[in-house]
């Protein structure tokens, strides 16, 4: 049954995406009400019990959470530094309990006293200034942390220098250059995945290069939800086109044609920077048809997530756009040969494809020095 769902979904594609519909048929109320239950099932040609089926699963989505206008953060961090209870109780003088929810970090560990309100996560001294927020009248300001790097040369932290500059390497390399030669610097690169799993970046995708198939995927997972680790939603918002370029990358290798971004709905801000840096690089004509006269073909879309840390984990992510519920399928086969609506996908973290530019900058083997 699910791979017939994965089958039915996938004639829509990425353009017209059925677990994206369902997030968006939730937008005003916060649950599907059954006529876009029904409508989505006649859209897709499924079962009328596979949306409502995907939707409980989730958060965000499922009946209990219905009619949630602000969620507290209830991540380790948060939790440890006891400032939630205060939280709540500042909440609770402008919204009723059945308004206020739970989100599972925000991403906020730093500041703590996290919250979610009206799209936007708020964090550290902002609970003091709730009145003026919840009137619109006030923006998250709180958001502050350092990063650097202690690489002589910064690869993750490095200042961008502007659209043009930073996609020449694309229009002088990557462009005039074979998949063959581009897999084989990234094989002598030796980068391994930074999702946790550490498999070498380069044989991943030069199994996708070689599995048979018309169609093929490139997968950024953005669905990171481990609390203390924010580097995923800090590359996404303050370096969105090492992310963006990799995947580019990936997809000239592979022979994919279409990218996808799944980011964490917890990550608001992270998504909206994304949509924007997108939609930049389609005026500058990096992403489309044939990029640069290349005949390169490639498009990125966003998947937001709807609540369920279990799609962080790749199998579970792809069942989840599918509009499948978002569980771990075994292993063989893998999604380099059957992924993202059975077709050959690659599959990376954020911070895994934010080092290919480095790695074409500067070269494979010198990038492999600096270590895995």
């Amino acid at each position: 049954m699910s791979k017939n769902i994965s089958r039915l979904s996938g004639k829509k594609g990425l353009s017209d995406n059925f677990f994206k519909n369902l997030v968006e048929s939730a937008a005003e109320t916060g649950t599907p009400d059954k006529a876009a239950y029904s409508k989505l099932a006649g859209d897709y040609t499924v079962g009328g019990a596979i949306p409502y089926g995907t939707a409980s699963f989730y958060d965000f989505l499922k009946e209990e959470n219905k009619g949630k206008k602000v969620y507290v953060c209830d991540g380790s961090a948060c939790l440890c530094a006891r400032t939630q209870d205060t939280v709540a109780e500042e909440l609770g003088k402008h919204f009723s309990p059945d308004e206020i929810g739970k989100m599972t970090c925000l991403g906020r560990c730093h500041g703590n006293s996290a919250f979610s309100y009206s799209g936007r996560n708020y964090s550290g001294n902002d609970v003091d200034n709730l009145s003026a927020i919840v009137q619109n009248k006030a923006r998250n300001t709180s958001d502050s942390y350092h990063v650097e790097s202690m690489l002589e040369t910064p690869v993750l932290t490095a200042y961008f220098p502007g659209v043009s500059r930073f996609y020449r390497l694309l229009n002088d390399v990557i462009l005039k250059k074979s998949p063959a030669e581009l897999l084989d610097e990234m094989n002598s690169s030796k980068l391994r995945g930074r999702g946790g799993a550490g498999f070498p970046a380069g044989l991943k995708w030069e199994a996708c290069q070689a599995a048979p198939g018309d169609k093929k995927y490139i997968v950024c997972n953005a669905d990171e939800g481990d609390p203390g680790a924010y580097i995923d939603r800090y590359l996404l918002e303050k370096q969105p086109h090492l992310v963006l370029f990799g995947m580019m990358v990936a997809g000239k290798i592979v022979g994919a044609e279409e990218g996808v971004l799944y980011i964490r709905a917890e990550y608001p801000e992270s998504i909206a920077v994304i949509d924007r840096t997108i939609d930049e690089l389609k005026e500058a004509g990096l992403l489309g048809e044939s990029i640069g006269g290349s005949g390169f073909n490639f498009d990125l879309y966003i998947v937001k997530g709807a609540g369920a840390y279990i799609c962080g984990e790749e199998t579970a992510l792809l069942a989840s756009i599918e509009g499948r519920r978002p569980e771990v399928s075994v292993r063989p086969p893998y999604p380099t040969t059957e992924g993202l609506f059975g077709k050959p996908t690659v599959v990376n973290n954020v911070e895994s494809f934010a080092n290919v530019h480095q790695i074409f900058e500067q070269g494979g083997a010198p990038f492999a020095r600096v270590g895995t």
